[in-house]
């Protein structure tokens, strides 16, 4: 059996009842959540469960007020369940079953495909100083509504999530077309702005502990090596997927919310007219320099 093709589901430990689980299920009090909990203490949308590349299946709380416990502990960023797990929403308890019909053979033959990719990589600015300034249980609000916008933008600018990691997103698209690039511009704009609104609707918050709640995105694009190696789940390995965590990275150094690589407009070059050019920069752990923008607008008419 592949690692994509498991099943899982969830026994409601109250009744006895089973949901199955899709690539994404969400818990919430919305008539149309796939786990519907008709509780005014659930919220709207409360949390979710993404199959991730590899069949390993996250839980995420989508920044809920009365938040989401596995195994009584509180959740505060992304998990990965765990066979028997029992997840609580209030006083909603399921237990996480996963279904596999046999052990996956070990194998070491390696099945990876090589192909050209746009790569998105966003994370929380000071993440590590907002751990120790503002309380885990509040943090986790903010956090978990983070995934929640990124999962919807990303989706909506056609992008697949490949995971999250703690605080930060991976995310791809394997068209790596001029209007893909200019998708993938618009999506990092608009992960900024998620957290712009994430931080109003949190004001209290931070201006009570101190600090603000903002992102930095790093884009570029190159050949990926992405498969399944070994046991372990699908992946995305190379130096591309690399770099574009090098060029997030620089975000915080160079004082912009957005950078993009030389490599990210050379398919399409007159997308460097919604960018600043910031010169040539060596990037930690790479030999080679690569040329960086700041991108700072956003552009309005796309290519159909």
């Amino acid at each position: 059996m592949k690692p994509d093709d498991q099943q899982a589901t969830l026994l409601n430990i109250a009744d006895g009842n089973t949901h199955e689980l899709s690539d994404l299920t969400i818990f919430g009090r919305k008539a149309d959540s796939a786990v519907h909990l008709a509780d005014t203490r659930v919220s709207r949308r409360h949390a979710m469960i993404r199959r991730q590349e590899g069949g390993q299946f996250w839980f995420y709380d989508l920044g809920s007020f009365n938040g989401s416990y596995i195994n009584d502990e509180r959740v505060t960023a992304t998990r990965q369940l765990e066979p028997n797990d029992v997840i609580r929403i209030c006083d909603h308890e399921f237990r996480f079953l996963m279904l596999i019909p046999g052990q996956t053979p070990v194998t070491s033959e390696l099945d990876v495909t090589t192909v050209p990719m746009l790569i998105l990589v966003s994370d929380i600015k000071g993440f590590t100083r907002l751990s120790e300034l503002i309380p885990h249980e509040e943090l986790a609000q903010a956090i978990g509504s983070w995934y929640d916008y990124c999962t919807e933008i990303l989706t909506e600018h056609g992008a697949a999530i490949d995971k999250f990691i703690g605080d930060a997103v991976l995310a791809y698209w394997t068209d790596v077309s001029a209007n893909a690039r200019k998708w993938a511009v618009m999506a990092a704009r608009e992960l900024r702005r998620g957290c712009e609104e994430i931080g109003q609707q949190m004001r209290h918050t931070f201006d009570k502990y101190g600090g603000e709640f903002a992102s930095g995105v790093g884009l570029h694009s190159g050949d990926v090596a992405y498969g399944q190696f070994g046991q372990g789940g699908l992946t995305m390995l190379g130096d591309a997927v690399n770099t574009t965590f090098r060029v997030q990275a620089m975000t915080r150094m160079l004082g912009h919310d957005v950078l993009a690589s030389g490599e990210f407009f050379s398919e399409w070059p007159e997308g460097i007219r919604f960018s600043q050019p910031l010169g040539v920069h060596e990037l930690k752990g790479r030999l080679a320099p690569v040329e960086l923008y700041a991108v700072d607008t956003t552009p309005s008419l796309l290519v159909s």
